[in-house]
């Protein structure tokens, strides 16, 4: 196949991927972070606001010497509101960032995880911090609350 040949020349001459069409918009968004991932040649960087703390290369999560276990879902919701401590981020900005272009449903999905995250990185520990910025979204408190 003259398909198959193309994609062999490519990726012999030096191209890192190769998709054919017709194609799959989610699919190509993960190619594109699959690259991103490759490049860089590195774990992504720790990330913490106060006593909360992940580690995105192992996509664990703690507060304080905790572990705390969440869902892919869950940690990439914390991880996208840690990146951004201290913003204020509304549910569209939110499921732009985490569920990005392969999303279809309720927004409110967004309330939902916050819930669910909240029962796992606050509840147990008494802390507050992803705040409700009624009318505006969400924001996790930069102290980690």
């Amino acid at each position: 196949k003259d398909g198959d040949l193309d994609e062999a020349e490519a990726l012999d001459t030096g191209a890192d991927d190769y998709l054919t069409k017709p194609f799959s918009f989610p699919v190509l968004v993960a190619r594109i972070r699959a690259l991103l991932r490759r490049t860089t040649g590195r774990s992504p960087v720790a990330v913490e606001a106060g006593d909360l703390r992940i580690d995105p290369g192992s996509r664990r999560v703690w507060r304080g010497d905790v572990e705390i276990g969440l869902t892919t879902r869950q940690f990439d919701v914390l991880e996208f509101l840690m990146r951004r401590a201290g913003q204020v981020l509304s549910k569209t900005e939110i499921l732009d960032g985490v569920w990005e272009y392969d999303f279809e449903g309720d927004p409110n999905i967004v309330e939902v995880y916050i819930r669910r995250l909240r029962t796992r990185i606050d509840e147990p520990f008494q802390r507050h911090a992803i705040e409700t910025m009624r009318g505006a979204g969400y924001r996790l408190a930069a102290d980690g609350g």
